[in-house]
């Protein structure tokens, strides 16, 4: 019986993991390959899962999210889940150190040593990168068609560009707390964002999770706000969370995370009630 379940979205990266998973297959001939029909095909197969060790996402932010959602769902709370990264912006493979190269994802696999990481979910449904409120989801959707063109870094440096120049200030409730005029809401447990952006976080305890949010900056104030975020220097305001908060506005915001818009406000910040199994050093 094979090992490892490998779920693969052939659209990730332009169509770079279709072109790419037989080659990961041969290399790997204790993985069941499955070339998935869309992000819900990914979701179930991972959820209904049964007699593996360890169920593998092949593609990018969306694909990792599906999958890793499934296998949380999966009644085997013991199963393993592992990433093969064809995507575009693997902040969640810097994050838990994760390899990008073949070579070095297969021997991590092979390996199978795991690390328990809690896990944020916005109205029930699990997120692990950031969820961003506002342009990020105008970001996210113009970064998706640049990035194959003109690569993560630049492709999403034009995509923020963009956003920045026709964004609006918002104001939002943490909870009761009102955070006034802002330019953009993250939530987060990882202090990558996309494309090289970093956020300066302290490091968190298994219970917390943070909310980061700017104000739009003056005009002279742009290039240093990006600077920082370039560098992962301190920036913005931010408020370490334990508990569960409602994210709420008077104005009709839309809400991205890992990479693809879901919906608009209200959301329910909260952590699942499993954590989830992650194959990384």
């Amino acid at each position: 019986m094979k090992r490892l379940l490998v779920l693969v979205n052939p659209s990730s990266h332009g169509g770079r993991s279709g072109r790419r998973w037989r080659s990961l297959a041969e290399r790997l001939p204790e993985g069941e390959f499955v070339i998935l029909e869309s992000i819900e095909d990914a979701y179930e197969r991972a959820r209904t899962a049964h007699g593996f060790e360890a169920v593998v996402a092949c593609g990018g932010d969306g694909t990792i999210r599906a999958v890793a959602e499934g296998v949380l769902k999966n009644e085997d709370a013991r199963l393993k889940f592992g990433v093969l990264y064809t995507g575009t912006s693997p902040d969640f493979c810097r994050t838990h150190a994760i390899p990008t190269d073949p070579e070095g994802a297969i021997s991590l696999l092979r390996a199978g040593a795991t690390r328990a990481i809690p896990v944020l979910t916005a109205n029930g449904r699990a997120f692990f990168c950031s969820l961003n409120l506002g342009i990020g989801a105008e970001v996210a959707a113009v970064a998706n068609r640049l990035r194959p063109k003109l690569g993560d870094g630049f492709g999403t440096f034009v995509a923020l560009l963009r956003a920045l120049f026709r964004s609006y200030a918002y104001s939002v409730r943490l909870g009761d707390e009102l955070l006034a005029d802002r330019l953009h809401v993250l939530v987060t447990r990882i202090p990558f964002i996309a494309g090289g952006l970093k956020l300066a976080l302290p490091e968190l305890r298994d219970d917390e999770y943070a909310v980061w949010s700017v104000r739009r900056p003056g005009f002279f104030g742009w290039p240093r706000l990006l600077w920082r975020l370039y560098r992962g220097k301190p920036c913005g305001e931010l408020i370490i969370c334990r508990e569960s908060r409602r994210v709420t506005s008077s104005e009709d915001l839309p809400v991205e995370f890992d990479g693809d818009p879901q919906g608009r406000l209200p959301v329910e910040i909260r952590f699942d009630d499993r954590r989830l199994n992650l194959i990384c050093p």
